[in-house]
């Protein structure tokens, strides 16, 4: 196992995943985790501070999921 997967398996239950696997679920129910994980994507890379999560949820109202 790598680093990369040790660190996610050290945080897999924690609410910062559990949330931010919601925010896929809304997503893919909406059928657009294509745009949302886009957009949080551009969101993480003109704002590095954010969180992967907020930059999610951000993602998720931008397209009304």
């Amino acid at each position: 196992m790598n680093e990369v997967q040790k660190r996610f398996l050290e945080k897999a239950t924690s609410s910062e995943i559990l949330d931010f696997a919601a925010c896929l679920d809304q997503a893919s129910r909406a059928g657009k985790t294509v745009e949302v994980v886009y957009t949080a994507l551009e969101i993480i890379n003109s704002i590095s501070s954010i969180s992967p999560l907020l930059a999610m949820q951000i993602a998720c109202g931008d397209w009304d999921v």
